[in-house]
């Protein structure tokens, strides 16, 4: 801070044909700093963070919903990580903007609305659930019926050997 104060003129304006930004030296980033760049996944996180543990967490219930953790292909387990951390950062954000922190309406609804489009996508593929048929009472007694009338038949059977 003090080097840009001090080459501003004493009323504070920024010198002609240069800007503040201008008066301070951009260094170039060297190629051997980006050799040593690592991506990091939910599974790099620092588990203190509250954020960390909601990425984690979503991540689990996402897999849960696939079927758990033997049926989720490495493919859909990088896209549940992918949705944690997403929803993770919508919900820090809508928590940001809500305690009057500088985070504009925009903001929030851009990270809410990737969010739950990521959430849909992996929910969207995830396996149908065999759902048994409807109890039917009418049914229920007409196999009870049909069941009822075997059974008589059988007893008449047994009773009249055939000869």
């Amino acid at each position: 801070m003090s080097e840009i104060t001090a080459e501003l003129p004493a009323d504070g304006r920024p010198m002609e044909g240069r800007s503040v930004a201008d008066s301070t030296p951009i260094r170039p980033r060297s190629h051997s700093r980006l050799g040593r760049l690592k991506l990091k996944t939910v599974a790099d996180l620092d588990g203190r963070t509250r954020a960390a543990r909601r990425a984690r967490a979503v991540v689990a219930e996402l897999v849960k919903a696939l079927g758990g953790p033997d049926a989720v292909s490495p493919g859909q387990r990088q896209a549940c990580e992918r949705a944690g951390m997403l929803t993770a950062i919508a919900e820090d954000l809508a928590a940001r903007q809500l305690a009057g922190l500088p985070v504009t309406l925009d903001e929030v609804l851009r990270a809410e609305g990737v969010a739950r489009r990521s959430v849909q996508a992996i929910l969207a593929n995830r396996p149908e659930k065999s759902v048994p048929p409807p109890f039917s009472p009418m049914k229920a007694m007409r196999e009870a019926a049909a069941a009822k009338a075997a059974e008589k038949k059988e007893e008449q059977s047994d009773d009249h050997p055939a000869s």
